[in-house]
C-alpha cells in the first residue's frame, strides 16, 4: 500500500470512528480528493472502496 494512501485512510478512519462531527459523505469525499491529488492513478478508486467497505457495517441513525 502506497505511504498516501495509508495516511488518507488514516485520516478519514479517524474522523469516521471518533471524530464523527462530519457525515460520512462528506469524509469519504474529501478522502477521494486527497488521493486524486497527490496518490496515484489507482487512488481514489482504492481510498472509496476501503472507507466504502468501513462504513458499510457501521448502523446508520433513525430518523
Amino acid at each position: 500500500m502506497a505511504r498516501i494512501d495509508r495516511n488518507v485512510l488514516r485520516i478519514a478512519l479517524y474522523e469516521l470512528r471518533v471524530s464523527g462531527d462530519a457525515p460520512a459523505g462528506v469524509v469519504i469525499d474529501e478522502a477521494v480528493e486527497l488521493a486524486k491529488m497527490f496518490g496515484s492513478e489507482a487512488s481514489p478508486k482504492f481510498v472509496n472502496g476501503v472507507l466504502a467497505t468501513a462504513i458499510g457495517g457501521r448502523e446508520q441513525p433513525s430518523a
